[in-house]
C-alpha cells in the first residue's frame, strides 16, 4: 500500500511538472502607455560597409549616438540609455553581439529582440526605441519576428513591450545605395536593403509590440543615401521630412539637437495629410517629443 501511495505522488508531480511546462511562463503583465520620459532607451546604430572584408565592420556606439544622448538628458530624459551594437568589432557600446556584414537583419532583429525580452520585457518593463538608417530596420525586424513567430517557435521571444519608436532615415523601401554596395561587395546586409529585397517583402508595415509601439519615421531632404520618401515609406501614424539645404545629411540628422529652428513638414495620419513647412524642433528634438508624448492609441 505504502509503494502505490509513494509511486501515485510521484506521477501526480510529475504531471504537475509536465502541465507547468506545457503551459510555458506566464506573461508579464502588460504596461501602460503613459506620457513620460523614464522609459529606458535602445539605440541602434546603423551599417557600416565600407571594408574589404565583411568581418572589419565595427561602429563606435559612443560615437554613433553621444551627441543624441547628451540632447536628450540636457531635455530631462531620466530612463537608461542603451546603446546595442550588432558588429563583433564594435566598442563603447553597452551591449553586442558578434555579427558581421554578412549576418542578415532577419537575424540581428532576433538577437535584438531577445535582449529587449530578457532585459525588460520578461519583467513587465517597457522600453522606447531609436534606430539610424539600418538600424531601423533592425528594430523594424524585432518586433516583426516576434509577431510571426514568436508564438510558434523558441527561437524568438512571445513578446515585447516597446512603447514608442523613432528611426532616423531608415530605408524603409529600400535604397539605391544599397544596390550599388551589393554590386561592389556582396554583402548580405546590403542586399537586405536594396529595394524589392526579400528583407523588405518580409518586413511588417507598422509592426506593433503586445503594448501597441507609436513610430515616428524622420527623413530628410539632404540624404544622398536615402531619400526622404524611403525614410518615411512605412505605414507609421507619425513622419517627418526635413527641408532640404539645412545639411542634414545621413551620417548628421542623428546628430542635429539643441533648441534651434529647423524647416520640416510633418504627418501624424501616415502621411494622409503633410502639415505646411514650419520651423521648430530639431530633429534630436523631436525625437524626444515623439517618445515623451502621451498615449497615442
Amino acid at each position: 500500500m505504502k509503494n502505490r501511495i509513494v509511486r501515485a505522488l510521484v506521477a501526480m508531480a510529475t504531471a504537475g511538472v509536465m502541465v507547468a511546462l506545457a503551459a510555458g511562463p506566464a506573461s508579464a503583465a502588460t504596461p501602460p502607455r503613459q506620457a513620460g520620459v523614464s522609459n529606458a532607451v535602445y539605440f541602434v546604430h546603423g551599417i557600416d560597409w565600407k571594408h574589404g572584408s565583411p568581418y572589419h565592420a565595427k561602429q563606435d556606439c559612443k560615437s554613433v549616438w553621444g551627441k543624441a544622448m547628451s540632447d536628450l538628458r540636457t531635455k530631462g530624459w531620466t530612463g537608461k540609455f542603451v546603446t546595442w551594437g550588432y558588429y563583433k568589432n564594435d566598442v563603447n557600446c553597452t551591449r553586442k553581439v558578434n555579427g558581421n556584414l554578412q549576418t542578415r537583419i532577419q537575424e540581428l532583429g532576433r538577437l535584438l529582440a531577445w535582449d529587449i525580452y530578457n532585459n525588460y520585457s520578461k519583467h513587465g518593463k517597457k522600453v522606447d526605441v531609436v534606430g539610424h538608417s539600418m538600424g531601423g530596420q533592425v528594430i523594424r525586424a524585432a518586433i516583426t519576428g516576434v509577431n510571426k513567430y514568436g508564438r510558434t517557435s523558441s527561437q524568438w521571444p512571445d513578446y515585447l513591450y516597446v512603447e514608442d519608436a523613432v528611426t532616423f532615415s531608415s530605408p524603409f523601401t529600400g535604397s539605391n545605395w544599397a544596390t550599388a554596395c551589393t554590386a561592389a561587395y556582396t554583402y548580405k546586409q546590403c542586399s537586405d536593403l536594396r529595394p524589392g529585397s526579400g528583407f523588405l517583402s518580409w518586413a511588417g508595415q507598422n509592426p506593433q509590440s503586445k503594448m501597441k509601439t507609436d513610430w515616428t519615421l524622420i527623413g530628410s531632404g539632404d540624404d544622398d543615401a536615402v531619400t526622404s520618401g524611403s525614410a518615411t515609406g512605412m505605414n507609421a501614424k507619425h513622419k517627418v521630412i526635413y527641408n532640404s539645404g539645412q545639411g542634414l545629411e545621413h551620417s548628421t540628422i542623428k546628430n542635429a539637437g539643441g533648441n534651434g529652428l529647423w524647416s520640416y513638414k510633418f504627418s501624424d495620419n501616415n502621411g494622409r495629410t503633410w502639415s505646411p513647412n514650419r520651423d521648430r524642433h530639431a530633429p534630436v528634438r523631436y525625437a524626444y517629443e515623439a517618445m515623451r508624448a502621451p498615449a497615442a492609441w
